[in-house]
């Protein structure tokens, strides 16, 4: 995630975008192994402070982009995702933290939107934010988890 400032007039909001994130990070991190890592350049999902472009003239709130990139690893060639997730900070906190939960959810892998609003991978979002994964996301995860070719191999 990029550097906070906790000074001057932006201070507040850069803390409460930055806190809603975290909020989000912390509900995936229930289901999911995350490592946190102070280099950008070491991560996989990079989080970014800023409004998505417009897409076919729509605006949106928050966005996440998936690049795959072909890296050498103990003297092998591979392909890595590495996914950018951008939020916007012009929301409320929860609003914020709805987005962080959601865009987070495509980068750990559901690429997909439910058609339950209720659901933190809705493709429309209810009226109130969404802050807890519901079972549908939980199944849905389990279900991706599950897929052969998905999980690391056993190491010898």
């Amino acid at each position: 995630m990029e550097p906070t400032y906790t000074s001057g007039p932006t201070g507040i909001w850069e803390q409460r975008w930055h806190q809603a994130v975290i909020d989000a990070l912390n509900t995936w991190q229930q289901h999911l192994a995350i490592t946190l890592v102070d280099q950008p350049e070491q991560a996989q999902v990079l989080v970014e402070r800023r409004r998505p472009p417009l897409r076919n003239n729509r605006a949106s709130h928050g966005r996440a982009e998936l690049q795959l990139l072909e890296v050498q690893r103990q003297g092998r060639w591979q392909l890595e995702p590495k996914v950018t997730v951008m939020i916007s900070p012009g929301q409320a906190q929860p609003a914020i933290q709805a987005t962080a939960l959601h865009e987070l959810g495509h980068a750990f892998g559901l690429w997909g939107h439910s058609d339950q609003a209720g659901d933190v991978m809705a493709g429309i979002p209810g009226s109130k934010p969404i802050l807890q994964l519901t079972d549908r996301d939980l199944r849905t995860l389990q279900w991706l988890q599950q897929q052969p070719g998905l999980t690391q191999p056993a190491r010898p």
